[in-house]
């Protein structure tokens, strides 16, 4: 839909009376003088009544029954989860920006939806302790709140990304991604990097299309930021990257390119483009997002139609998932190593051998004290039962005992080609790697 600061109609909108208004708004833009405003101007927001994206459920196909034809109707029962966005009114040479995700103008139905559409990717998967959350905003406002804490330790970075897309979107007829959002927890959003992503193949790897930028400061429970403030990165500024580099030798992303898009994303990372930011601000960060999406110069003009929403192309199947697995496409040998995977490689796990590190670093203790002394005492109070600390004690001792039973075979592979690339690396007179940690 296309993003509006004001939505006071509520009415719903049949496939046909879809099409008669985007008939309209086609012929007032063809009519509309070219002077009204420059081909980089400000987005256009429709400041009148707007006819707002709403979502269709049963209750809302028998109330409109009366005013639309039987095949309406009947089109819309078979699709009864289906949005139907709606263009307003804009000039015809103004920037034109949609938002993929339907919340704004949208209710909250809309911005529940919008939030099942994501799932977190911390810096757990690498060992770090930060963490996240992506969900619709507390106080009511119809926005998105992604909120949390970003550690330096282990890690450094805490995202967002939509879950596994069952349809890809097309992106062609737009020129970048258009973002209506507010830094909220503090004034030095610039002392992080934040990053919009691109996943232009059917998988959940780690390589994907980057772009940096800056939100604004908002005031924390304020209204969205003004369409001057609206953040617009165009398709060129996405780069190829493999986790925080950017791959050589590739060009950046092209609209071709983004026919098939299978994911969006957001990133908050201590990793800038010239490695680790010496003032990284760790701790607590909030960022309401009021729009995700996509803009277009010239769009009415184009005759270009709003895209597909991100909730309808993930799919009944797949919005509401919040876990790593949901992937796009995993071979056999993937699903045979998960149960392995999610035992070796737990957030649960990863976070508690993080923990017990961070006291032997900054308090002395040993291996044993950190599990059984100060680990058990934080169980206990957390349980308040010293039966259940001591349960909890045995299960975890025992799932950390068996993960490094099998990952030995892994372990031993890894110091026998690394023993080798040194060996290699000596006879050749070349200097010595330095040692992994």
């Amino acid at each position: 839909m296309m993003l509006a600061s004001s939505a006071t109609s509520r009415a719903v909108f049949t496939p046909r009376a879809a099409r008669a208004t985007r008939a309209r708004a086609a012929s007032r833009a063809a009519s509309a003088p070219q002077s009204r405003g420059p081909r980089d101007a400000a987005v256009t927001f429709r400041k009148t009544a707007t006819p707002r994206l709403v979502r269709r459920d049963a209750r809302s196909s028998s109330s409109s029954s009366s005013s639309s034809s039987s095949s309406s109707s009947s089109s819309t029962s078979a699709r009864s989860s289906a949005f139907v966005p709606v263009p307003t009114d804009a000039s015809a040479s103004a920037v034109v920006s949609y938002d993929l995700l339907g919340i704004a103008g949208g209710d909250d139905a809309a911005v529940a939806l919008a939030s099942d559409a994501f799932e977190r990717v911390d810096d757990v998967v690498m060992g770090g302790v930060s963490s996240s959350s992506i969900a619709p905003d507390p106080s009511g406002r119809k926005c998105l709140v992604w909120a949390g804490k970003c550690r330096s330790q282990g890690g450094g970075f805490t995202g967002a990304r939509s879950v596994a897309l069952k349809t890809p979107l097309d992106l062609s007829a737009y020129d970048g991604v258009a973002i209506r959002a507010g830094f909220e927890s503090d004034d030095e959003p610039s002392r992080r990097t934040w990053k919009a992503t691109l996943r232009t193949q059917n998988n959940r790897g780690e390589v994907v299309y980057q772009a940096t930028f800056v939100p604004p400061v908002s005031a924390p429970g304020g209204d969205a930021p003004g369409p001057e403030e609206e953040i617009k990165i165009p398709w060129a500024s996405f780069r190829l990257v493999r986790g925080p580099v950017v791959v050589p030798d590739v060009p950046p992303l092209s609209a071709e390119q983004c026919k098939a898009v299978y994911g969006v994303g957001l990133i908050m990372s201590r990793f800038g483009p010239r490695g680790p930011m010496p003032d990284f601000r760790e701790g607590p960060f909030k960022l309401a997002i009021h729009a995700f999406g996509v803009y277009a110069a010239d769009g009415i003009a184009r005759g270009i139609a709003p895209p597909s929403l991100l909730p309808e192309a993930a799919g009944e199947e797949n919005v509401g998932k919040k876990k790593s697995e949901n992937r796009g496409s995993r071979t056999i040998v993937g699903w045979l190593l998960a149960p392995l995977v999610a035992l070796v490689f737990s957030e649960t796990g990863r976070r508690r051998k993080r923990a017990r590190a961070i006291l032997k670093e900054r308090y002395g203790m040993g291996e044993v004290k950190a599990r059984f002394a100060y680990g058990q005492g934080l169980k206990k109070a957390r349980s308040g039962s010293g039966m259940k600390a001591a349960a909890e004690g045995v299960v975890q001792l025992a799932r950390d005992a068996v993960a490094a039973v099998l990952t030995l075979p892994l372990r031993l592979i890894f110091i026998a080609v690394g023993r080798t690339i040194g060996l290699i690396r000596k006879l050749k007179g070349e200097k010595a790697l330095p040692p992994m940690k």
